[in-house]
């Protein structure tokens, strides 16, 4: 294994997956690569008309800029990458990173969700796995990191 790609949004529940990729990479002699999408802006819906809050290219840069400050600062010595969806999912866009990374596994954390709350906000995880033709380890946010040496 030469390369892990983790997934973060940087929540508390996203930088407990990178502890978990961490001691996997450092275990395995592996790169290790942390991954932040950048969503497209989310329309506000309001009745039938639906508004997308404008950001300019200077916004978007700016936002891409202190996320990558904060996550460089939690994860020094990692390469850091900050993705845009331009227009495609966040699955779609993860995958796409791994495959130009040459990643030989995903890690993400997941909430676990089920039922109605999955049905309404989807999964991103699922999509992943569901798609890769890499592996893809999940893991639930409560989860103590596992000791692989």
């Amino acid at each position: 294994m030469t390369r892990i790609l983790v997934t973060t949004d940087a929540s508390p529940l996203g930088q407990q997956g990178v502890a978990h990729a961490r001691a996997l990479a450092a275990a395995l002699g592996a790169e290790l690569t942390v991954l932040s999408v950048q969503a497209d802006p989310a329309p506000i819906v309001t009745g039938e008309f639906g508004y997308i809050v404008p950001l300019s290219e200077e916004e978007l840069r700016n936002q891409e800029t202190a996320l990558r400050d904060e996550l460089t600062a939690a994860f020094p010595d990692t390469d850091v990458r900050i993705e845009r969806t331009s227009s495609r999912s966040v699955w779609q866009t993860i995958l796409s990173t791994a495959k130009s990374l040459n990643a030989s596994m995903i890690v993400m954390t997941t909430h676990g969700r089920t039922g109605l709350g999955k049905m309404l906000l989807g999964s991103v995880a699922q999509a992943v796995v569901e798609h890769s033709t890499i592996p893809v380890l999940l893991v639930r946010g409560e989860q103590p990191v596992a000791q692989w040496k």
